[in-house]
């Protein structure tokens, strides 16, 4: 396994590899950490299932759909740009303006520091690091966020850890937002499934107001579909959602990290274009600085780690 560097337009590009496989992970840590690039491999051959654009002008005219972005330190919407937290009311910018919400905390597009690299026969790996004294609009609370991204036989393991290097109480959320492609399909071709146990309703600000009984194990044929859902998973151990081609052997699985306290939803939305899929881990649902369900409050000098990750087959 090697690490390689060059330069994708103005940033800087690390490529995590496999030379025997020719599977590939490419990151922009400049660029919010992006992985801009994900080439996976079968026994029919290579998939590039993440793809943020073949050119420079093409990943910039994409971000307003935050496209494989780390979502920090609140994943998914704020109503309003305002919470409470301990008795002092905040309001942060609204940069989903047509809805008048804060959206995906403000680590997207911000720029990460190279923290570590490692190599080995087996696995490459790259750590990215993003430290924050407190100095965003209405959230004044310190953190430093690693980002750990594996490469090895088993596909890509990102591990996020969130280290509280403030005084006081952090507020979080996070959520990971990758796009999904099977190379010459639409979402028309394909079938995801996934254990959810409730979907949340939506107001008109895309906010949750209630929620209902979704059981989707079993899956469901995409064909036809629209869907743009905040999804409350099972509560075990490792919850796998996979999207599958219903024309090829192939099938992309997102895993994450359930149980108390980790990646217990998953958003799953399909743009517009209707040849990708959104599917996206997250620790809490939309609006949890106000509802604070499942919003992680860290101690001062106590730390989070959480994992996903992405595999073929």
């Amino acid at each position: 396994m090697k690490i390689t560097q060059s330069t994708f337009g103005l940033f800087n590009e690390y490529v995590l590899q496999n030379p025997s496989t020719n599977e590939a992970v490419h990151i922009l840590p400049e660029l919010g950490g992006i992985i801009h690039q994900l080439v996976l491999k079968t026994e029919t051959g290579l998939h590039k299932i993440i793809n943020c654009g073949n050119t420079p002008e093409e990943l910039l005219s994409s971000l307003l759909s935050y496209p494989s972005t780390h979502l920090f330190p609140w994943g998914n919407r704020v109503k309003s740009g305002q919470y409470e937290f301990e008795g002092t009311s905040y309001q942060l910018p609204l940069n989903e303006v047509g809805l008048q919400n804060a959206l995906h905390g403000f680590v997207y597009t911000s720029p990460f520091k190279v923290y570590e690299t490692t190599e080995s026969e087996t696995e490459a790996v790259l750590t990215l690091e993003y430290l924050y004294k407190g100095g965003y609009v209405g959230y004044p609370f310190p953190f430093q966020l690693l980002i750990k991204h594996t490469l090895n036989a088993k596909g890509l393991t990102l591990s996020y850890t969130i280290n509280n290097i403030g005084s006081g109480n952090l507020p979080v959320s996070l959520g990971w937002h990758p796009y999904f492609s099977i190379e010459g399909e639409t979402k028309n071709d394909w079938t995801v499934s996934f254990p959810s146990t409730h979907q949340y309703l939506l107001d008109d600000q895309m906010c949750p107001v209630d929620r209902t009984s979704k059981h989707y194990a079993e899956g469901f044929n995409l064909d036809g579909q629209i869907l743009d859902a905040v999804f409350a998973v099972e509560k075990q151990e490792i919850v796998e959602v996979i999207l599958k081609s219903n024309k090829q052997d192939l099938s992309i699985k997102v895993w994450q990290q359930a149980g108390e306290q980790q990646f217990n939803y998953s958003v799953v939305y399909t743009p517009p274009t209707g040849d990708r899929i959104a599917i996206e881990p997250m620790t809490a649902p939309t609006n949890a600085l106000n509802s604070k369900e499942n919003l992680l409050v860290i101690s001062a000098g106590e730390s989070y780690t959480v994992e996903c990750g992405v595999t073929v087959f």
